[in-house]
């Protein structure tokens, strides 16, 4: 996989960083350098913004060590603001992040209706794809499967699917993944055709999976029957309801799986 720069998100409240562990591991199989950043407020700490800050570069400094000492180059950045998901987007552009990685924690439906969380945020504005990391495990399963929209005759969604399709072939050479390749439909009289989907994803029809329903349950189903390491999908950016509808789709489908999930927009 054509990674340069892998950006990890740090939390400032746990303790546990899932995804500096799945960004470490990455870095070690891409020859990725790390950038280590964590973005604080006064609600992470007692003191000055000097003091705060002071105690988590201490943190940043070991985790810089740890990768060192497997051979990976690691720098850290330390951010201050209120609004964390647009300050990240700002610092992935401005240090040229081929991908963010980032932990994810389970919502429930009614809370991700009730309003636009931070995470939806930042999926939507990444200058970059969003890697998000659910409780650090090895990807021991070796497959991934990429959601692909069938019928789409917008350009934004055919460029979209593009891009997962590429990004799951090119997990398959940089990790050993076995690819499988999913799309869910609603109009029963226009199923998609699974021979062409193969086609298209250059994939065995055996490794295309055609469904039917909303897509955030019906690729999580998908996803756990195949016992999957990583989920691919995709949001193509909108304003309005249609846009609250495609970031939802993404995080119903977090907080519906145990697998990683890679978002591209």
């Amino acid at each position: 996989m054509n990674l340069n720069k892998i950006m990890v998100i740090i939390d400032p409240t746990q303790e546990q960083q899932p995804a500096f562990e799945r960004g470490l591991d990455s870095a070690r199989l891409t020859g990725a350098r790390l950038h280590i950043y964590v973005c604080l407020n006064e609600d992470y700490g007692s003191g000055t913004r000097a003091e705060i800050e002071a105690r988590f570069h201490d943190l940043l400094e070991q985790l810089v060590t740890r990768a060192e000492t497997d051979g990976v180059e690691a720098h850290t950045e330390i951010d201050w603001a209120e609004d964390w998901s647009h300050q990240v987007a700002r610092a992935a552009a401005r240090c040229s992040a081929s991908m963010v990685f980032k932990d994810s924690f389970q919502h429930s439906d009614v809370e991700r209706e009730k309003r636009a969380t931070s995470d939806w945020t930042l999926l939507r504005i990444s200058p970059c794809p969003v890697l998000m990391v659910k409780k650090y495990r090895d990807w021991r399963h070796l497959k991934v499967l990429a959601s692909i929209k069938s019928h789409s005759t917008d350009e934004a969604h055919i460029k979209l699917n593009n891009q997962i399709i590429g990004f799951a072939q090119r997990f398959t050479d940089a990790y050993g993944f076995d690819a499988h390749f999913v799309s869910a439909y609603n109009d029963r009289n226009h199923p998609p055709e699974r021979a062409k989907l193969a086609e298209i994803c250059g994939a065995p029809e055996e490794h295309v999976h055609i469904v039917e329903g909303a897509p955030a349950r019906q690729v999580s189903e998908v996803a756990d029957k195949l016992g999957v390491d990583l989920i691919i999908i995709g949001t193509v950016a909108r304003s309005g309801i249609k846009g609250q509808i495609v970031g939802n789709t993404s995080e119903r489908l977090l907080d519906h799986t145990e697998a990683d999930v890679l978002v591209l927009n």
